[in-house]
């Protein structure tokens, strides 16, 4: 290779981002000085027989045993100084036959002696990948290695095999390999100083070690012939695709150029991982595009030139390791790029039948659906749960109805159904799954954008399966009962808000097929469940109805089901540091993070700017659709002012937060993050079961570039009627550069006239600014956009504006632009304690303006500062109490004493008390990413003034009176509520 095309390649590879320091790619006329035989009679050249990578590869034949190859490259010992870093070698192999030993892969170092070595199994024909780190391989006893100063790689040939060859291509030394590389039969412990039960990509081949702990049954009875005939007509069915349209005509010519595979198969554009495909290779999404299309033109529109192309690309596709027991490298999220194969294959199945590809073909794609993962019990401290109900579940149903024989796949279909059964459970700690106050998890924390696509899934799982005995049992239907109904009431209609967005920070929203699981779910149990259907048609409204949809109304208004009503009162999921409240047809979301709770996830190209999203906020989402902006969503995000062009990421509604330049605000982190906080206080709790609720949080920043570790507010939310009362506290920072501010609202303009009320007098105009100043002695009133009121009380700095706004996307950050309508509270730079109050009234009548503007807001503060925040609601003499530190005696009617850092709940009403105490810490102790750790159990204390007994007797609350008051020690856990009723003596 000439020094011009190394300089080239070189920098080809730095800007895709490759940690490679040496590729040999075998594309020059003649063979690389550092590549020689050793020992035996061997014989190097260059072929283009096979290659996967450019036109040619390096053949290695060999005519006696134990032959060794060697390579000194330079790059195998620079890359030592990575050790810690995974550096390691990367190399494809093409194998014609399969062999019963191993390839042996030696590194030396400059004194001869074997530092690492590794056993690459030939028991396979095409290419397949040999991918491993340094930090992976063993040292010559079996041990595990550590950095050595290593200069040369050996191969040496198969034990007892006297002549054979090899080609070897696309051979990297690299100072990273990836973390994801997958263990396949070749190299079966590749990645094996990783937690595999945590990466559920890369098990396939652990998974297919395991034999079925089911037998298949002697006999198959004839109402399990009829269900198994039942779900194999729906699946097929529902996979069954429509012909061609013209642009996938087009389409479908330019991917058959793209592959240009040959007749045989044996030779095309390498196939690779998605991630790890360069210019000239072609990925896996691109091969499920050309199998889906060429299977379609076939099956459906009767064109021979494309069912041959289909039998060409499937040889093709097992040739270059899309096979059995064959990692790619590293497979990591291939299921979001094939998901159109399986019901392909089984469309072309007698096509395959008759060119002798059937069995290979299914027992490839059997192996990429993971369904040997159902062999045995769900694994339930198995992580990343969506992912698989997401991507494979429907490919692993799929691949069961393959089952040769009826037995067969009886036996299959019991163990998927029982394994689908085994993952609807409450899973623990933050691995991915439901947890038990009904969010459900992924990446570690509470995340709708990936669980309402996995719950689509599992729906349409249950479409094929209802109505036999494969579908959910008890236990499975009411945890996914629980998680669909906990989904529905953090939406509205159909959309959840920026802090439970992760890293898509607007619009999320439940689509078609989530809402069609409802329906399917509800058609789980023998008698519908009215519940489930009743939310299926009100989420179903003002959406496009299609023919699956017009059955299902059609059989649920025959059943006398009607559409639910819309969610009421306050609902508590301190899984994810989240309140939320539902009062007529708003939705108010409260949202924080801690330690163990993330409040945003960021990305390299994902919601640069998202690090407030959980900072305390409280955003409003209950605005019907202007019929302008109708699109099938009624009640929407963005109908409710919530828009990203010219959005300023600084001020989220309800947040407290430096207001940085979005230089620094753009996270410090080039790669992934998922912010968490200091502190473990941030939730929320409810009383009469969701009548009255509340939020609050401690709010810290870690010490990390361009954030403040000296920042600090106590907040909280007071939730009674329509009023939400807003305290903050003990708000402190020393960033003398950039003001504090908590944001009451940031809506977007429908146009520059649409008017704000300020006191009482509607604004118009645009651009509009006004500031009070804290020594303005009047209350301040405030109607936003959308018809809220904000209540201020004297002696606060508040600003209001109508204006343009430029601002960035969150993915490639450009430039955006948009009219909005702000409000804030100033609390300057490095603000000193400095504290806040506020009420905002949702659907206000005009008896309550009226009282309004006479500065009646019928609630009452009994304490506002660093220790605690308590409030008093006038009208129902209910009380929340956000105690922060050690609470000692006060003025309080009610409490002498309490533990830090809880939540409590009152309400007065005869001679009996209301009362629930709230811990709202998941108690998980320390951990990295995720933890299978369950929520631990912990007791706190209150004291309550006057003599009280339990009128009911719940396991976790215990009494003792302590002179004239009375000891109250509760049990907490999972961050939920502990209800209970006392009785005066």
């Amino acid at each position: 290779m000439n020094m011009q095309k190394k300089v080239v390649i070189a920098l080809l590879w730095m800007l895709l981002g490759v940690n490679i320091l040496y590729a040999h790619n075998f594309e020059d006329s003649h063979l690389p000085s550092t590549i020689q035989g050793k020992e035996g009679r061997s014989e190097l050249s260059l072929s283009r027989q096979y290659y996967k990578d450019g036109k040619q590869s390096l053949l290695w034949s060999w005519e006696s045993e134990n032959t060794v190859l060697t390579f000194t490259d330079n790059a195998i010992h620079d890359v030592v100084s990575s050790f810690d870093q995974r550096s390691g070698v990367k190399l494809w192999i093409f194998n014609e036959t399969p062999q019963a030993n191993p390839v042996v892969f030696r590194f030396r170092d400059a004194n001869d002696m074997i530092q690492y070595q590794f056993d690459f199994h030939l028991n396979f024909t095409g290419w397949r990948a040999a991918w491993i780190a340094y930090s992976d391989m063993w040292t010559p006893d079996g041990g595990k290695t550590t950095p050595q100063q290593v200069v040369s790689m050996e191969m040496v040939s198969p034990e007892n095999i006297a002549t054979g060859r090899l080609w070897l291509d696309r051979m990297e030394f690299a100072s990273y390999v990836d973390r994801q590389a997958t263990p396949d039969a070749q190299i079966p412990e590749n990645n094996r100083h990783l937690d595999r039960e945590i990466w559920h990509w890369g098990l396939l081949h652990k998974w297919e070690q395991q034999q079925y702990d089911l037998e298949i049954p002697a006999t198959v009875t004839i109402a399990e012939s009829t269900d198994l005939a039942l779900v194999y007509d729906n699946v097929k069915q529902m996979l069954k695709k429509e012909g061609l349209a013209d642009a996938e005509k087009k389409e479908l010519q330019k991917l058959i150029q793209l592959f240009s595979i040959s007749e045989d198969g044996t030779k095309g554009a390498p196939l690779m991982q998605n991630d790890n495909a360069k210019q000239g290779d072609v990925h896996f999404g691109q091969l499920n595009k050309l199998i889906d299309l060429s299977a379609r033109a076939w099956y459906v529109d009767g064109d021979k030139s494309a069912k041959e192309e289909f039998v060409k690309t499937v040889r093709y596709m097992l040739i270059q390791g899309f096979a059995w027991e064959s990692g790619m490298g590293t497979n990591h999220h291939y299921g979001y790029q094939i998901r159109d194969i399986f019901g392909a294959i089984w469309w072309m199945e007698d096509v395959l039948r008759a060119n002798n590809l059937w069995v290979e073909t299914r027992k490839a794609v059997t192996y990429w659906s993971g369904l040997q993962e159902t062999r045995r019990p769900f694994n339930q401290l198995r992580d990343e749960i969506t992912d698989s109900w997401n991507t494979l579940l429907i490919p692993r149903l799929t691949c069961v109805l393959w089952g040769e024989t009826e037995h067969e796949r009886l036996r299959d279909m019991k163990a998927l159904a029982r394994w689908v059964n085994g993952s609807l459970h409450y899973s623990p700690g933050t691995i991915g799954g439901i947890k038990v106050d009904g969010t459900a998890f992924h990446h570690g924390g509470h995340y709708p954008a990936y669980s309402v696509p996995g719950l689509s899934y599992v729906g349409r799982y249950l479409q094929c399966v209802n109505r036999t005995q494969f579908t959910l049992n008890r236990e499975a239907f009411a945890v996914l009962k629980f998680a669909l109904l906990s989904l529905s009431r953090q939406t509205n209609l159909r959309d959840w808000g920026v802090g439970v967005s992760g890293r898509h920070p607007f619009n999320g929203s439940i689509h078609k097929n989530g809402i069609l699981t409802y329906a399917f779910a509800a058609m789980v149990p023998a008698e519908t469940d009215r519940e489930l259907a009743g939310e299926y048609l009100r989420l179903m409204e003002g959406m496009r109805k299609y023919s699956p949809d017009d059955t299902l109304i059609n059989q649920f208004k025959k059943e006398g089901i009607s559409l639910n009503p819309y969610p009421k009162g306050f609902y508590v999921y301190n899984y994810a540091s989240l309140g939320i409240y539902r009062y007529n047809k708003k939705l108010v979301a409260m949202k924080g993070f801690t330690q163990n709770v993330w409040g945003s996830e960021i990305y390299v190209r994902d919601n640069r700017f998202g690090r407030y999203q959980s900072y305390g906020s409280l955003q409003i989402i209950g605005t019907p659709v202007t019929e302008a902006q109708y699109n099938e969503y009624p009640i929407t995000e963005e109908s409710s002012g919530y828009s990203e062009a010219g959005w300023d990421w600084n001020r989220n509604p309800g947040t407290t937060s430096i207001s940085l330049p979005l230089e620094r605000l753009n996270s410090p982190i080039a790669g992934s993050d998922m912010l968490r906080q200091p502190h473990t206080f941030a939730g929320a709790s409810q009383l009469n079961e969701g009548e009255f609720g509340m939020f609050a949080m401690k709010l810290g920043e870690r010490d990390r570039k361009n954030f403040t570790p000296s920042f600090n507010a106590h907040k909280s939310f007071f939730a009674f009627g329509n009023r939400i009362i807003a305290l903050g506290a003990a708000i402190r920072n020393d960033n003398g550069d950039y003001p504090t501010e908590t944001t009451l609202f940031q809506q977007q303009l429908q146009s520059v006239e649409q008017p704000l009320e300020v006191n009482g007098k509607k604004v118009n105009q645009f651009p509009y600014r006004q500031e009070i100043d804290r020594n303005w002695q009047e209350p301040l009133i405030l109607k936003n956009l959308t018809g809220d009121y904000y209540f201020l009380p004297p002696g606060q700095s508040v600003s209001i504006e109508k204006q343009a706004q430029e601002s960035k996307e969150n993915k490639k950050m450009d430039p955006t632009r948009g009219n909005f309508a702000t409000a804030y509270i100033r609390h300057g730079a490095a603000p000193a304690n400095d504290a806040y109050e506020y009420m905002i009234l949702l659907d206000a009548t005009q008896s309550q303006i009226k009282r309004l503007k006479k500065g009646i807001t019928e609630y009452e503060i009994i304490q506002k500062d660093e220790t605690a925040h308590i409030v008093r609601d006038r009208l129902s003499n209910a009380r929340g109490y956000a105690i922060f530190e050690d609470f000692r005696a006060s003025t309080d009617t009610f409490l002498e004493k309490s533990d830090k850092e809880i939540m409590i709940m009152l309400q007065p009403i005869g001679n009996k008390l209301n009362i629930s105490v709230c811990d709202p810490d998941l108690h998980l102790g320390e951990y990295n990413y995720t933890t299978p750790t369950e929520s631990n159990p912990v007791s706190r204390e209150i004291t309550l003034k006057g003599n009280y007994t339990l009128a009911d007797v719940p396991p976790s609350v215990s009494l003792r009176a302590e002179g004239n008051n009375t000891i109250i020690t509760v049990v907490c856990q999972h961050g939920m509520p502990v209800e209970f009723t006392l009785c005066t003596d």
